[in-house]
């Protein structure tokens, strides 16, 4: 079974002016006059859905940040973009912390509106794609900085999913729980407040396979400890990262292979500027 894994595409549009709350002045500011807008590119976004449908994916998995500020144009462009990957096979997402924006009724019930047909209803959530399952805990929250809260009664809950989960489980995260260096992830204003509360929870979990994330632009994969041994963490980094060479960025997505109940292989494709081809040395050996 070949799953395809995309993060963070950050498709950005405009807001209008009813939807300038004060943290999308902060935001917007931030993308169009700051400059952070160029960081990312419609052309890059296109051809990572175009390239992740090549590799003929019996699963796609989508790690969150989809929009840049949860717009509603943002969240339409997004499942326009998105659309061709739901029909090529399977596609489960889940929100990031810029797609759970501002307040909400419950985090992630505006990105629930445009594409709640690829995600679950609520955290946790698990889903059963034939030899893999997707586990997802939200780690989200709208608050002003981009730092995460999760609800502890979610472990509880996604503990007892577990034990209904069938073939290989994909753990779905947001926010890391290490950095690259396999530290605490941080700085704390950008991670998740209750990363180790996640840590000593998976420490007891049996049936985890791998950890998959975004929210870090940066891709790199690590290891953590659970019942079952060491398990991998993995970010591919932004896959709608524009073309940066000055600046050592550029878009990625990973391509995982499972046979016999086991992780058996990690692909990792990145933009030349042209092209999504597969990572120089193997994936992760260029260290971005």
């Amino acid at each position: 079974m070949r799953i395809a894994h995309l993060t963070d595409l950050h498709v950005q549009a405009l807001p209008k002016w009813s939807e300038l709350r004060p943290k999308r002045l902060i935001g917007t500011a931030n993308l169009y006059l700051g400059g952070r807008k160029d960081h990312f590119s419609e052309t890059v976004q296109r051809a990572a859905v175009r390239a992740a449908i090549a590799q003929a994916p019996d699963l796609t998995l989508i790690t969150g940040d989809l929009t840049a500020q949860g717009l509603a144009s943002e969240l339409e462009a997004a499942r326009e973009l998105l659309r061709p990957l739901g029909d090529a096979a399977p596609l489960y997402l889940i929100p990031g912390n810029h797609d759970i924006y501002v307040e909400e009724r419950e985090p992630g019930a505006r990105i629930r509106e445009w594409l709640g047909e690829w995600m679950s209803p609520a955290s946790p959530g698990l889903a059963t794609f034939g030899a893999a399952s997707a586990l997802y805990i939200e780690t989200c929250q709208p608050t002003w900085l981009s730092d995460g809260r999760t609800d502890l009664a979610d472990l509880a809950q996604a503990e007892t999913l577990l034990d209904s989960a069938e073939g290989f489980v994909f753990l779905c995260l947001h926010y890391p729980l290490r950095g690259r260096r396999g530290d605490t992830y941080g700085p704390a204003r950008r991670a998740n407040a209750h990363a180790t509360d996640i840590e000593a929870w998976l420490r007891r979990q049996a049936r985890i396979g791998a950890i998959l994330h975004g929210h870090e632009h940066h891709g790199f994969r690590g290891t953590i400890d659970t019942a079952a041994g060491p398990v991998p963490i993995l970010n591919p980094g932004a896959s709608g990262y524009a073309w940066l060479p000055a600046k050592r960025r550029t878009a990625h997505f990973n391509v995982y292979t499972v046979e016999d109940g086991v992780l058996a292989k990690v692909e990792r494709f990145t933009w030349n500027g042209t092209d999504f081809v597969p990572e120089p040395g193997g994936a992760y050996a260029t260290g971005r």
